[in-house]
């Protein structure tokens, strides 16, 4: 049975790579809590054509998000944090600034809402604020430190007041929602 699950396994994978749905996996199945296949498959860096491993590293972006929500809200259920508390709580010097030259609180709510007011660099203009300080978003390779991000991203004006608007990506979209006169609203532009 391990051979045709092998198989089979591997066969998706070898279709999922020659159809150009995927470039690398690394899978890995147990039964009853015990490893009946691990195996990787096409490319880790396809520029550089470095094999995918069974230990290659992954970029999770947004997929990491419900897992910190998750750890958020457990850490709220124990009340060692309130959806209230205030970021710079913990990072005191973590106060930006809106364009007007106010510094409201940030939320926890706030991040975990995204309703912060902050943005990702690949969101700003060509040559824009988050561009000129040097501020990453994930999406390349970084020698920068978390805190060393964090502090160039309190340099650059929040995009809007936390708790009033958040941004959503659909598509091609960039999807801006907010509240104005007691309704929220959503307004779409091009990305």
């Amino acid at each position: 049975m391990q051979q045709t699950l092998t198989q089979r396994i591997e066969a998706v994978n070898q279709q999922a790579i020659a159809e150009g749905r995927i470039v690398g996996s690394v899978v890995l199945v147990a039964q009853r809590g015990e490893l009946i296949y691990a195996g990787a498959s096409g490319y880790a860096d396809r520029e550089q054509r470095r094999p995918m491993q069974r230990n290659s590293q992954f970029r999770l972006s947004s997929v990491s998000k419900p897992y910190i929500t998750l750890a958020a809200m457990r850490m709220i259920e124990q009340q060692l944090l309130s959806l209230d508390d205030v970021v710079s709580r913990w990072l005191p010097w973590f106060t930006p600034e809106l364009p007007d030259g106010r510094r409201p609180a940030i939320a926890i709510r706030h991040l975990l809402t995204h309703t912060a007011g902050l943005d990702y660099r690949f969101n700003q203009p060509e040559g824009g604020i988050y561009q000129r300080l040097g501020i990453q978003d994930g999406m390349e390779q970084t020698s920068l430190t978390l805190e060393q991000n964090l502090r160039r991203l309190v340099q650059a004006p929040l995009q809007a007041e936390p708790g009033s608007v958040f941004w959503l990506l659909a598509g091609d979209r960039r999807i801006r929602c907010g509240a104005g006169a007691g309704r929220w609203y959503a307004v779409t532009a091009a990305v």
